[in-house]
């Protein structure tokens, strides 16, 4: 459970650390694909290893890592501390003011060359968090591609799919776990005991407390490591050879026990690249996580810019969503395969059907949005500068600080209080929400509040949610069927290294590549963007419409694709035998010793 949360976490606060250290999304995929790049290294590895090694102490060992790696992740904030460089100018360690005003008489300080302050790429603030994936991905090669075949080995495999499925959906605690601590400690200010002098965590200057749930995992995760170091080399049960009575004699000893491979290393893979089905099997899960990791990690910022959440509540729904559905279709799976036990050609034809009806969220999301947000002026041909002058706000002096306010009609935003002509006299408190009552770019007696218009989207974002829902339990009863199916294809002692080395294929052609992908296609949706002494920072505003139809539309490309190999692995699963008796895996009889 806590191996799957490092990951799902840091995907929760890469919106926060994009505002933080002002970098964009393309440098947010750079962090996450640490995460397969050391997969790409340790799973041919892991999976070679796993017949030659204690596999609970190799699990236990780099669970460790992940847990320092946690630690890592934090450590930006306590080298940089908090982020007051995104409020007003006037900050103590206990108050800040709010937002700057129409101010003919201010002096516009340049502030890349005043000495106060340097700007550059943010390298350590980077670093730090590859470094941090990086160790994640060493874990989670273990744990996936040496715990899951010691599951399998460790019971019969007419009960494998019930325990796979459990095993599956205890994974998912992860995630779920990950998305409501986000949700709950971006409700702080990323100093708690700082008043940043902000009331709506919606404000883009808001940056929540992110590093807490950084150190909360690291502990958690080390101190569940120690446990797996006692555990045994291997789990051995009667009750896994309690349908073979008949079939042996009191002379026969079974043992379940992982065996030394017969044939060289080389030849193994070659007898795995020559096998259609696997092949096959290997291309449509590459494409099909390529789509679905890319889409999950980039959701919770695409609510918030099309719906405008916060990233408390993006997180929040993304971890409802993309677990607690998933569960559920996962146990159903498991329950499938358990009590029905499907043939070769009805379980495969059951996988690809179910995941084609999965993407019911995908195409729905294609066409449920909200309308445009509407600026009183926007940067054209999305330049590097912001463009928002206008001629009731010319002698303003105002600096560019992205501090937005809604005009009276709800529809309109602005993108500061000074860029609307708003002076200090024109702020007022109704409820704790400020409001400004004498705009010079606003008609009188309108008055405008802080933070964006809400969108109007109708009921377009309820909507979202059951289609997430059905989603993930139309979908995801496939999980079970797709990792039985990837034990059977290949010989027993070729499982650990089949996994590896499609874990390694996955890496370089879908989990590497995805973070990169998918962040330069959110990118190509920005439309304005922070600017410093000549460096770009994070997006401030993107064009909803193309975000939308760019995000879901190369997910649902890729998703198809990988089902036509589906189907190839549907018509080529007649090869697939012996999907729930267990093979005598090693039989001594009596007269074998002569």
């Amino acid at each position: 459970m806590f191996i799957s949360s490092t990951f799902a976490y840091t995907i929760a606060s890469v919106t926060t650390l994009e505002k933080r250290y002002a970098f964009d999304s393309f440098v947010s995929g750079f962090i996450l694909i640490a995460d397969d790049i050391a997969g790409l290294i340790f799973k041919p590895i892991y999976g070679y290893l796993a017949n030659y090694v204690h596999r609970p102490r190799l699990i236990g060992c780099s669970m460790i890592l992940v847990g320092i790696g946690c630690y890592l992740a934090a450590l930006p904030y306590f080298i940089y501390g908090p982020a007051v460089h995104l409020l007003s100018k006037t900050v103590s360690l206990n108050q800040s003011t709010g937002a700057e005003f129409c101010d003919a008489n201010r002096t516009l300080v340049d502030e890349c060359t005043d000495g106060s302050n340097s700007y550059g790429f943010p390298i350590v603030p980077v670093l730090l968090p590859f470094m941090s994936m990086f160790l994640n991905g060493i874990g989670e090669s273990a744990f996936y591609y040496v715990g899951i075949p010691f599951l399998d080995d460790s019971v019969d495999k007419k009960s494998s799919p019930m325990y796979i499925s459990l095993s599956a959906c205890l994974r998912l605690l992860g995630p779920a776990s990950a998305f409501f601590l986000s949700s709950y400690v971006l409700t702080f200010y990323e100093n708690p005991f700082m008043d940043p002098g902000i009331s709506d965590t919606r404000d883009p200057r808001w940056v929540g407390a992110w590093w807490i749930g950084f150190v909360v995992l690291g502990t958690l995760i080390i101190l569940v490591s120690l446990l797996l170091l006692i555990f045994p080399a291997e789990f051995k049960s009667e009750s896994m050879f309690s349908g073979k009575k008949d079939k042996q004699n009191a002379s026969q000893v079974v043992v379940k026990k992982s065996k030394i491979p017969k044939l060289s290393l080389g030849k193994r893979i070659v007898r795995l690249v020559k096998n259609p089905i696997y092949v096959c099997y290997v291309l449509g899960t590459a494409l099909r996580w390529f789509a679905v990791l890319g889409y999950w990690t980039f959701k919770p910022k695409f609510i918030e810019s099309q719906y405008k959440k916060s990233a408390s509540t993006a997180n929040l729904f993304s971890g409802i969503l993309g677990t607690v559905p998933a569960a559920i279709g996962i146990l159903l799976g498991g329950a499938y395969l358990t009590y029905l036990q499907p043939g070769p050609l009805q379980l495969t034809s059951f996988i690809t059907v179910v995941e084609i009806l999965g993407t019911i969220n995908y195409v729905g999301a294609l066409f449920l949005g909200c309308p445009q947000t509407t600026y009183a002026a926007l940067p054209v041909n999305n330049v590097h500068t912001y463009g928002t002058e206008l001629m009731c706000n010319t002698n303003c002096s105002c600096p560019q600080k992205f501090e937005p306010i809604c005009g009276p009609d709800n529809y309109t935003n602005y993108f500061s209080a000074c860029f609307a002509g708003c002076s200090p006299q024109s702020l007022i408190s109704m409820n704790g929400t400020k409001q400004y009552s004498d705009c010079s770019c606003i008609d009188s007696p309108g008055v405008a509040t802080e933070g964006f218009c809400e969108p109007n989207c109708g009921n377009n974002f309820e909507i979202l949610m059951l289609l997430g829902v059905l989603g993930g339990i139309i979908g995801r009863p496939a999980v079970t069927g797709n990792v039985i199916i990837s034990f059977r294809i290949v010989d027993p002692e070729d499982k650990s290294l089949a996994l590896g080395l499609a874990g390694g294929f996955g890496s370089i052609f879908a989990y590497i590549p995805y973070p990169l992908v998918y962040g330069w296609v959110t990118n190509s949706a920005c439309e304005v963007w922070e600017t410093k002494c000549g460096q770009t920072g994070n997006c401030l505003v993107y064009d909803s419409d193309k975000f939308r139809n760019r995000l879901h539309g190369l997910t649902l490309t890729l998703y198809y694709i990988g089902s036509v190999f589906d189907i190839i692995v549907v018509l080529l699963s007649k090869r697939i035998k012996n999907l729930y008796d267990d093979e005598e895996e090693e039989v001594q009889e009596s007269d074998d010793n002569t």
